[in-house]
């Protein structure tokens, strides 16, 4: 189990540093419309608001849950030119896994209240902010069997050369954790506005834009603890029109 955790926590890092530079947008100033860059803030906010939470319990006071997490995408909506033109061309656009990193951190207080920081080291000039409130509902133990439901608001940032992008999101979540396993399952609303940050030779005769979207987002995972306070979540999303994966490991107490 500990050769498992840390080559788990490899693979983290490798990942990390691949996917972040994975990320273009070169495309941005060749597309500057609602009808593209929608499409593109839907993509930006899924991954953006992503892995923000693994279980329905509160971590109580004074709990802390600190990891790693990643929140990725197997590839850009049907609609989202500027990502699929910026991995491929015009006549050949390609359909590329993308994602972001993050570091983590959850801190139990009083009242069945957690709050939630994260953000990660700046990279490919990516600089990543958030932050979230958590509010368990409902905490039951029924023998051996945690049942928990909770709500959260989040509100995550992303900064680029060209661009900002910000999501606020309303998440709903339940989990039910036996010895080892924790399977769960959430619903988010992501109100996700992006603007353009483009220079006044890349706009030429065009204008930087701001589009705001709301779209909902599902999310059904696993947590698996391998060793004690240690965890290894893997989640599947779904957003419009494809698949997402969310993973993270890290340790609680």
């Amino acid at each position: 189990m500990k050769r498992f955790f840390s080559a788990s926590a490899i693979c983290f890092f490798v990942l990390s540093f691949s996917f972040s530079e994975t990320l273009d947008f070169d495309q941005l100033k060749t597309y500057l419309e609602d009808t593209y860059l929608e499409p593109m803030a839907k993509d930006i906010g899924s991954v953006l608001a992503g892995n923000m939470f693994h279980s329905g319990r509160n971590l109580g006071f004074p709990g802390f849950d600190v990891g790693f997490g990643l929140a990725l995408s197997t590839k850009p909506s049907k609609d989202n030119k500027i990502l699929r033109e910026s991995f491929g061309t015009q006549n050949n656009p390609k359909d590329v896994m993308f994602g972001l990193p993050f570091i983590q951190a959850s801190i139990g207080l009083p009242k069945k209240i957690d709050v939630i920081v994260r953000g990660f080291p700046k990279t490919n000039d990516i600089n990543l902010l958030g932050a979230g409130v958590k509010y368990c509902i409902v905490e039951e133990e029924l023998a051996v069997v945690k049942l928990g439901w909770s709500v959260m608001y989040s509100y995550n940032s992303l900064e680029f050369t060209s661009f900002k992008s910000n999501v606020n999101s309303l998440t709903t979540m339940f989990s039910v954790k036996i010895p080892v396993v924790e399977p769960y399952i959430g619903i988010a609303i992501d109100r996700t506005s992006l603007k353009t940050e483009l220079s006044a030779q890349e706009l030429g005769i065009k204008t930087n834009m701001d589009v705001t979207t709301t779209v909902p987002r599902y999310i059904l995972g696993l947590n698996l603890s391998p060793l004690p306070f240690t965890y290894i979540n893997v989640a599947g999303t779904y957003l419009v029109d494809h698949l997402g994966v969310d993973f993270g490991l890290g340790v609680k107490f």
